[in-house]
C-alpha cells in the first residue's frame, strides 16, 4: 500500500512538473508572439506613414505632370501658329436672324467661328435670337461672352458695375444652352476699355481690378488683330471684304501668322462672308501653305492687344 501511494505521488509530481513545464513554454510562446505582433504593428505603421508620404508624393508629381504636359501642349500650339497660317473668323453683338444666316455661310463653306454674344440682344431678338445661341454650341461653334449691355457708362463705372452685367449674361446663356462660355471679349476691346474705365470710374484701376477677376475665375480675354470695320452701315460689303484679306495678309509677314478677324452680327456681314471664305482660302504663302480656319477657345492663341492682369509697377 505504502508502494502505490509513492507511485501516486510520484505520478503526480511528474504530471505536475510535466504541466508547469508546458505552461511556462505556453507562457513564453505567447510573450514571444506578442512581442512579434507588436512589432508587426510598428513596422505596419512605419509603412503606412512611408505609403501616405509616397502617395503625397505621387500626387504632387502628377499635378506637376499635368501642369507640364499641358504648358507642352500649349507651347506646341502657339509654336505651330508661327508656321501655320491660321484664321479666326469672331463676331460681336449677336445674337439675332443674321446670326443664323452667318451660321449657314460658315457651315456650308466647312468651317467654324467663335461668337461674343450680347445678352440684351438675345432678350430683345426673342426665339429666334435663343434659337441662334442653340445653333453655335450645337453646331461647334465657340460660344463666348461679350457682356450684356453694350453701355460703357455703366459697365465700366466700376467694378462690381461689370460684374453685375457679366453675370446676368453668363446666367442667361447657361439658362439656354446648359453650358457656360469661358472665353470674353470685352466690350470695344481692352485698350479702349482701359480709356473708358480712366472716364467712367476715374481711374484705369477699374479696369486690371476687371481683367484680374476675370482670370481669378478662370476667364480668358481674347480680342483680335484685323478690324473690318463691319460695325457701321458706311464701310461697305467691298471694303468689309478689303479689309478682312489685306489684314489676313498683312499677318503672314509677322511672328504669328495668325488673323483673328473682328465682325460683327450684321446685314453687311453675312453678305461680305462667303467672299471673305472664299479669299481666304486661296491664299497661299511662299512655301504654298493656306489659312486653317480655327475657333478661339480658352488656353488657345490669346492676340494681341494683350488683357494685362495686373497694373505695372
Amino acid at each position: 500500500m505504502r508502494l502505490f501511494c509513492l507511485i501516486i505521488i510520484a505520478i503526480s509530481l511528474l504530471v505536475s512538473g510535466t504541466f508547469g513545464l508546458l505552461t511556462f513554454k505556453i507562457d513564453s510562446e505567447v510573450s514571444r508572439l506578442e512581442d512579434e505582433k507588436a512589432a508587426i504593428t510598428e513596422r505596419n505603421d512605419t509603412y503606412s506613414a512611408d505609403i501616405l508620404a509616397l502617395q503625397e508624393s505621387i500626387d504632387i508629381i502628377s499635378s506637376e505632370k499635368a501642369e507640364l504636359e499641358e504648358k507642352l501642349v500649349y507651347e506646341r500650339k502657339m509654336a505651330s501658329y508661327k508656321v501655320e497660317p491660321t484664321v479666326f473668323l469672331t463676331f460681336d453683338d449677336g445674337t439675332s436672324s443674321n446670326t443664323h444666316k452667318i451660321l449657314d455661310i460658315l457651315n456650308a463653306a466647312g468651317v467654324k467661328g467663335t461668337f461674343f454674344v450680347v445678352g440684351s440682344q438675345v432678350v430683345n431678338n426673342g426665339s429666334v435670337a435663343r434659337e441662334a445661341v442653340k445653333r453655335i454650341v450645337d453646331e461647334g461653334h465657340t460660344l463666348a461672352i461679350h457682356c450684356y449691355n453694350h453701355t460703357y457708362a455703366e459697365i465700366y463705372k466700376s467694378k462690381e458695375a461689370y460684374f453685375a452685367d457679366f453675370d446676368k449674361v453668363v446666367a442667361l446663356l447657361e439658362e439656354i444652352t446648359g453650358t457656360s462660355p469661358n472665353i470674353v471679349r470685352l466690350p470695344s476691346g481692352t485698350y479702349s476699355a482701359k480709356l473708358f474705365c480712366k472716364q467712367y470710374s476715374g481711374t484705369t484701376d477699374t479696369y486690371y481690378e476687371i481683367v484680374s477677376e476675370l482670370y481669378a475665375r478662370g476667364y480668358e480675354v481674347i480680342d483680335w488683330n484685323i478690324d473690318t470695320e463691319d460695325f457701321t452701315t458706311a464701310t461697305g460689303v467691298a471694303k468689309i471684304i478689303s479689309n478682312a484679306i489685306s489684314g489676313a495678309k498683312t499677318r503672314l509677314t509677322r511672328e504669328y501668322k495668325t488673323a483673328v478677324i473682328l465682325m460683327h452680327d450684321t446685314v453687311d456681314t453675312y453678305k461680305a462672308l462667303p467672299e471673305i471664305i472664299s479669299q481666304l482660302k486661296a491664299i497661299q504663302t511662299s512655301d504654298g501653305k493656306i489659312f486653317r480656319f480655327e475657333m478661339l477657345e480658352n488656353g488657345g492663341y490669346v492676340s494681341r492687344q494683350v488683357a494685362e492682369i495686373t497694373k505695372p509697377e
